[in-house]
């Protein structure tokens, strides 16, 4: 059955913190999803689904397509609307145990923070944003190393930890393509072997080169391939089996809040 998407208000947002804070203990509040006390309805209206998602890649697509006639810039930075998000879905977000029992994570991955440390580690949002701006080259920061079979929404992962606190670098269309085809298997999407790690040629030494390479270069105008042949000796391995680049990758992205 499909529900009507709306936003959290103050009440609401405050009233779901509580139920954080008391340890996410029994079901989810989610009477404060349509109640006029404590949320509000949209300009547009939108139709949520509640179903289970197979992994995150799968989750921040089903949000594109959901929420693309809403303003864009403006649901970006919506408190209410992506807690709410986050209280609909938080069955899958931090699913209880068998015993009941929930594995609570810190609360910004729920309520949406505005602090630039914490907003891009929110757990609905983050997916949505990712497959908005990057499309498929956004699979290696969304899927797990290893299929498993289980990749609940709850696994932020490390190799988006790496990259997604410097927005220069989260925001490119062309690093992230750059940085995909570096570390992403090219038949499954999902994060090679050691690609979270800390050795040489890893996406924590990524990040690190892209700072200081920002000084002298600049990735979002450099031709297709051609982050990759400034990179250091140390990434030789990881090139040598790497992708070939794409012909839309040279082109400047368009920046979204």
């Amino acid at each position: 059955m499909a529900d009507d998407l709306r936003r959290l208000n103050e009440a609401g947002i405050a009233q779901f913190a509580e139920y954080l804070s008391q340890g996410a203990i029994g079901a989810p509040p989610h009477h404060l999803l349509n109640h006029p006390d404590t949320s509000e309805a949209l300009a547009l209206p939108v139709k949520m689904t509640l179903r289970t998602f197979k992994n995150r890649y799968e989750f921040g697509r089903e949000l594109g397509m959901r929420l693309a006639s809403l303003d864009q810039a403006r649901m970006s930075n919506d408190r209410g609307l992506w807690t709410w998000l986050a209280l609909y879905f938080f069955d899958q977000l931090c699913p209880p145990s068998a015993g009941g029992k929930r594995k609570l994570d810190k609360h910004y991955r729920y309520i949406l923070s505005g602090h630039f440390r914490h907003y891009y580690r929110h757990l609905v949002r983050s997916p949505w944003q990712l497959c908005r701006d990057h499309g498929p080259n956004s699979r290696f920061l969304l899927l797990a190393a290893n299929d498993d079979g289980e990749e609940p929404l709850r696994r932020h992962g490390d190799v988006l930890e790496q990259l997604g606190g410097t927005q220069s670098i989260i925001r490119s269309r062309p690093i992230i393509a750059e940085a995909s085809r570096l570390y992403s298997d090219p038949i499954s999407g999902r994060p090679r072997k050691g690609a979270a790690g800390k050795g040489g040629g890893s996406v924590r030494r990524f990040a690190r080169v892209l700072r200081q390479l920002d000084l002298t270069f600049d990735p979002d105008f450099m031709p297709a391939g051609g982050l990759s042949a400034v990179l250091p000796v140390e990434f030789n391995a990881w090139k040598k089996t790497m992708a070939k680049p794409s012909l839309e990758q040279g082109t400047k992205p368009t920046v979204h809040p």
